[in-house]
């Protein structure tokens, strides 16, 4: 077991499904907690209360009598009057500490990001006290702090073009690099002035000039198919977890209906105790990105009652709460999924057992379907609300899945299965797969968040299962479990039993097989590299992410000879309303780094220093856009504003033409609420994504503890140009080559 449990759950274990009442009371207690922080609500009513009774006893002389007797007012009058003055001064420290201390100094102070932590300045060590101050007597809830968040800045489009122009430099011909320059240099002198005062005057307008544009254009107006193209996916713990999949299912269900509700009530510590932006929370559970013909949206039904689940070719609901709102204990969800699991129902139609890899198809495509096959059929309707305000979508498999040293294609199957698996609700935000021992994986919708919810879920719900649940000493087979029933009052699983038409099953026939097509073309391999870990890197003074971009760097270098547009996911949480920014990894430095590798002139020594001086330029571009300073969103609301405003721009097309050949994420530990290396089972193995153009790769890996780094490769079998197992193979090769630059260290 890991050393230290924590002292209490990251999340309420008690609670109850509210009423509009509840619902209406939570949402007044956080609004006023939020508005008057960092001011306890009972001691802004203590101030008020005094406020109002020196006022309404105050020498005849006094200003506040004067003024309240300024006119021959009626009693009713002289009361507002009093209850106003009153509220004014009891909400002006208020209105100080939150405008001058927290919103201009604690929230906006980002100078510790530029610091050597060695060297911390004094401006520093003053906003560190009273960040450490505020952090202590008055714990933020979840979106407590999004309110004194700056708004993400405009970059000037000198620093951006010019930044822009040294990201490509190395990976142009010198004729090519030479054009783009002097594309660069015209839009400078003309559209792109205009167009950079337009977005500085939209910027006056949102608290985050990016997000909409971003999340619109990026992520919905997208018509290709959702799984692969878009999804993420994650498979579960080294460990096989003790439970077969009644159980398993009962602690996800059971552990996600608390977690739903603790996001309404604000009740999970925020990340970063408030630093980073928290606002996209809310749209994890019960949310369904709705098909457009031209382009999606986003319904958020806030939270929900059930969960729908896919079994042998029919869609189920399992209420999570029952009759008096409470939340089904864990013994409890095991008999209801016992009871479904045990069912001998007539045997689903192909059509019926396929049903929902409609939504697995182009958007349009399923937007016309949907319309046509559910919106237009009243039964259809109903039970397509069902499915789509549930607050999870759990498809329990027939067969196992497992990670096993001893044969790594098992973990490359399952997460493959997870990416791109038969049967998903691709519309939901969380789809979770099941397999027949209890082992578990996921998917999820990208467009309603990024790696820092995802993962901070994720941490929350292995914490919380670890430490605060317990399983049964025996995993029982479910095959050998005698018939279960229910204790009375238990509400059972409600088959939805869709009315399908021959012409729904045609398309629904044609639908899979386009589906087939795309999950067959994925290639995916992965790669538990366990030689070593963050720890040893450390060891060369490298920054852990750093030192695997500059791994996939020479991988890829070595495959193809060349140098290619690669995307990393960073951070730009320090602003308000925000979500990512590309952290271009190819830099004259990384460059230099991998010629030297493969330059046998070069000793070690010569190449620890480019590799230590590639890693170090990483670790700075990386600061700077956590500061705002990012190339490519300011660049994309820059595109979009030219196709509103009509101006033709070659600069700008030529930007958004290019294709990243790397796409790269590393999902990091936000809360590090579990010991990965006291007891190497609890490490979590990882997510992966889909590549994002034909001839590229996606690459997704996370750091185990201190002992391994979880590592996923994708790309399209139909490319000749990738081979997700050779590039496996070259980045672990390439992983040791550069552990062995400081092996005397």
């Amino acid at each position: 077991m890991p050393s230290k449990k924590p002292k209490q759950p990251p999340i309420p274990l008690e609670d109850r499904y509210p009423n509009k009442f509840t619902q209406w009371r939570w949402d007044f207690s956080n609004t006023v907690f939020n508005r008057l922080y960092p001011v306890k609500p009972w001691l802004f009513g203590v101030t008020l209360a005094g406020s109002f009774a020196y006022y309404n006893r105050a020498p005849i002389d006094s200003f506040p009598t004067k003024f309240l007797n300024l006119a021959n007012d009626s009693d009713v009058i002289r009361l507002l009057k009093l209850s106003g003055l009153s509220f004014c001064t009891a909400y002006l420290p208020v209105f100080l500490l939150r405008n001058l201390l927290l919103r201009l100094f604690i929230f906006r102070y980002k100078g510790f990001l530029k610091e050597d932590p060695k060297k911390v300045s004094i401006t520093t060590r003053i906003w560190a006290l009273c960040y450490g101050t505020l952090k202590k007597l008055a714990p933020p809830r979840l979106e407590t702090c999004d309110a004194f968040l700056p708004a993400q800045p405009v970059p000037a489009l000198r620093d951006t073009i010019e930044r822009y122009l040294v990201s490509v430099e190395c990976i142009l011909s010198e004729e090519e690099f030479i054009r783009v320059k002097e594309l660069a240099a015209d839009f400078q002198q003309k559209e792109g002035k205009w167009l950079q005062l337009c977005c500085r005057i939209y910027s006056l307008f949102k608290r985050n000039y990016v997000t909409d544009f971003w999340e619109k254009y990026a992520y919905l107006y997208s018509r290709k198919p959702l799984l692969v193209n878009s999804s993420v996916a994650h498979v579960d713990l080294f460990r096989d977890v003790p439970a077969n999949q009644a159980v398993r299912v009962a602690h996800m269900v059971h552990l996600e209906a608390m977690h739903m509700l603790a996001i309404v009530r604000q009740k999970i510590k925020p990340l970063g105790d408030g630093l980073v932006y928290s606002g996209h929370y809310k749209k994890l559970y019960a949310t369904n990105r709705v098909p457009g013909e031209t382009m999606d949206h986003l319904k958020s039904y806030r939270h929900s009652r059930h969960v729908a689940i896919y079994y042998k070719g029919f869609i189920y609901t399992v209420e999570a709460f029952d009759a008096n709102n409470r939340v089904y204990s864990i013994d409890q969800l095991t008999q209801v999924l016992l009871e479904l699991l045990q069912r001998n129902d007539v045997a689903a139609s192909e059509a019926e057992a396929k049903l929902p890899t409609l939504t697995h198809d182009s958007r349009d495509v399923w937007y016309k379907n949907r319309q046509k096959f559910f919106l237009e059929n009243a039964t259809n309707k109903k039970l397509l609300e069902r499915v789509e305000s549930a607050f999870l979508f759990i498809i329990l498999r027939d067969d196992e899945f497992e990670y096993d040293p001893e044969h790594p294609e098992k973990l490359d199957w399952f997460m493959k299965n997870m990416l791109a698996g038969n049967i998903r609700w691709a519309d939901k935000s969380l789809n979770y797969i099941v397999g027949r021992n209890g082992t578990a994986g996921g998917n999820t919708e990208h467009s309603i968040g990024d790696g820092a919810e995802f993962d901070h879920l994720m941490e929350n719900f292995c914490a919380t299962d670890l430490y605060f649940m317990t399983y049964p000493e025996v995993v029982e087979d479910i095959d050998s479990i005698p018939k279960c029933i229910p204790d009375k009052g238990i509400k059972l699983a409600e088959k939805l039993q869709f009315d399908v038409s021959d012409e729904m099953a045609e398309e629904i026939k044609l639908c899979n097989a386009r589906y087939v097509s795309l999950q067959s073309d994925l290639d995916l391999a992965a790669l538990i590299f366990t030689d070593f870990g963050k720890g040893r890197i450390k060891i060369g003074k490298c920054s852990p992410d750093a030192f695997v971009q500059m791994a996939i760097q020479l991988a890829n270098y070595k495959q193809h000879g060349r140098f290619v547009l690669t995307y990393e996911s960073a951070s730009s949480r320090f602003f308000a309303n925000s979500r990512t920014e590309t952290l271009r990894t190819v830099s004259k430095d990384s460059c230099a780094f991998v010629k030297a590798m493969l330059d046998e002139k070069y000793n070690k020594a010569q190449k620890l220093e480019r590799l230590q001086t590639a890693c170090k330029s990483h670790h700075t571009r990386n600061r700077e856009i956590m500061l705002g300073k990012g190339v490519d969103r300011h660049l994309f609301v820059l595109y979009i504003l030219s196709r509103a405003a009509g101006v033709s721009s070659a600069f700008l097309n030529y930007y958004i033409s290019q294709p990243w050949t790397l796409s790269t994420s590393q999902p990091p530990n936000v809360t590090n609420q579990v010991d990965e290396d006291s007891d190497k089972g609890h490490t979590w193995l990882g997510a992966s994504f889909g590549p994002v153009c034909q001839d590229g790769y996606g690459v997704c890996y996370r750091f185990g503890g201190e002992h391994s780094i979880c590592i996923y490769i994708t790309s399209f079998k139909s490319s000749s140009k990738t081979d997700s197992d050779h590039f496996r193979t070259l980045l672990k090769e390439s992983l040791i080559e550069m552990a062995n630059l400081f092996s005397d260290q």
